[in-house]
């Protein structure tokens, strides 16, 4: 992102450094500003990849508090369902390529996933307590 001048260009190169240390500051600002209004839509975990025949990956192993998003692929009347076995999980219909949602597993245990529309478009998700950070 900084401006590199050529020898002999007359031009110290710190007035061109610092005004592309502007802009670059401009454009984090910028950045930082659409994540915080998008509610952190952005900043996400693991993908999982919906369409009318599978969920993909079939398979996660996740820590505890990890976020998943959820991506639909493909148009369906109605929109997919994504629920797991258990009752617990069921989301909004995502009805578009794009439509999207986020599920953040706050606890362990093995979670079976599927599309209401489509039971055999399956993924399991292993949830395991996040690791000990070692004493200093």
């Amino acid at each position: 992102m900084f401006r590199e001048y050529e020898q002999g260009s007359g031009k110290t190169g710190r007035k061109g450094v610092a005004a592309d240390a502007g802009r670059w500051l401009c454009a984090l600002l910028a950045g930082l500003w659409l994540v915080g209004a998008s509610g952190g839509a952005l900043a996400h975990g693991p993908t999982i990849e919906i369409t009318h025949s599978e969920m993909k990956p079939q398979l996660l192993n996740l820590f505890v508090g990890t976020t998943v998003h959820f991506a639909n692929t493909v148009a369906m009347p109605g929109g997919h369902v994504v629920v797991d076995d258990e009752g617990r999980i069921e989301s909004p219909p995502l009805s578009e390529p794009g439509d999207g949602w986020h599920y953040t597993f706050e606890e362990e245990g093995v979670y079976e996933l599927h599309i209401r529309q489509h039971p055999a478009a399956r993924a399991r998700i292993v949830v395991v307590p996040k690791r000990a950070t070692p004493a200093p």
